[in-house]
Parts: C-alpha cells; structure tokens; sequence
C-alpha cells in the first residue's frame, strides 16, 4: 500500500481468501456478512442466565453448519484464491496465483476465524505489485462496519496473543 493508513494496527498472518473482480466499488456487495452477534440484544431480555447460555451456543453451531454450507458457493462466486500475509483496517497484503493488476477493483471475502467461521467482506483497489515477490496491496475501499469491526477485532487478538508469547519467553 503505497500509502498506508497508519491509524489502524496491522498484523502478519496467513489467511485464507476469496475473490472476484467487480466494476465498482460502489455497487451493491455479492457477499453478505453475518449479523452482529445477538449476545447484547439476549442481556437485555432479561432472560436467565442458563437460557442465554443455551441460545448463545445454538447461535454459534447455527452459524458453524450455515458456514460450512456456504463454502462451496464462496468457491463459486469468488474464483480468486488469495493467500492474506498482513492485514489492518485499512487494508491488506495477499499473494495469488492469478493475474492481477495495479488499479484492479476486486470484492474479498477473507476467512478469520475457521472455527467457529468467520468472515469479512470488502471492496477494494489493487494499489501496488511487487512482481519479485508476486506480493500485491489493497486497499479497502467499501467496507460495512460490522467487516471492519470484525477485522480490527481479529488483529488485536492476535496482537494480545503475541504479547503473551513473547512474556512467557
């Protein structure tokens, strides 16, 4: 990313992602992520506390098995396979095998977390190629906000887990 937004942290890391080339960033999104977690919405209902337990879990293997049957359309729909080596709010790096160009508009589908799945999807630019490393970096460009929280969530766990590591070191 020629230049990067540096008010977001960004992380190395190996992600798996799907993509598709697209028009415009401002057209209507082919993937759709999941809702926020309705963890707030059951405190509230002042249900007990056994019961929210119980719902929060059935909503969690819910999203597993609706997870596990879309995959094979995500395939379909986004036919780029993305290899993710850093990422941020404000964007990524990715390698691929495909033939991508600077200025590119690409829709991504990044996988987080396998288990239970997560995903988040976004809109972007190709800004750079570094064609010695075959290393390319987007730039998010239409992202909804529950991707961006789930992104910037992603990254400080796992900035927390390297903390952690390093302290036992």
């Amino acid at each position: 990313m020629s230049q990067e937004k540096r008010s977001y942290s960004r992380i190395d890391t190996r992600l798996k992602a799907h993509a598709r080339r697209t028009s415009d960033v401002n057209s209507p999104k082919l993937f759709r992520s999941q809702s926020a977690p309705m963890a707030s919405d059951l405190r509230n209902a002042k249900l007990p506390e056994d019961v929210v337990g119980f719902l929060q879990e059935m909503d969690r293997k819910l999203d597993t098995i609706l997870g596990l049957l879309s995959r094979d359309q995500i395939r379909d729909d986004f036919p780029i396979d993305l290899e993710v080596i850093e990422i941020s709010g404000a964007g990524m790096k990715f390698r691929t095998s495909e033939s991508i160009s600077t200025n590119d508009l690409l829709e991504v589908v990044i996988v987080l977390e396998r288990a239970p799945l997560r995903m988040a999807g976004a809109k972007g630019s190709v800004l750079t190629h570094d064609a010695g490393s075959n290393i390319y970096g987007f730039e998010f460009q239409s992202i909804s906000d529950n991707d961006l929280e789930a992104i910037i969530q992603f990254v400080f766990g796992r900035q927390r887990e390297q903390i952690r590591n390093a302290r036992r070191s």
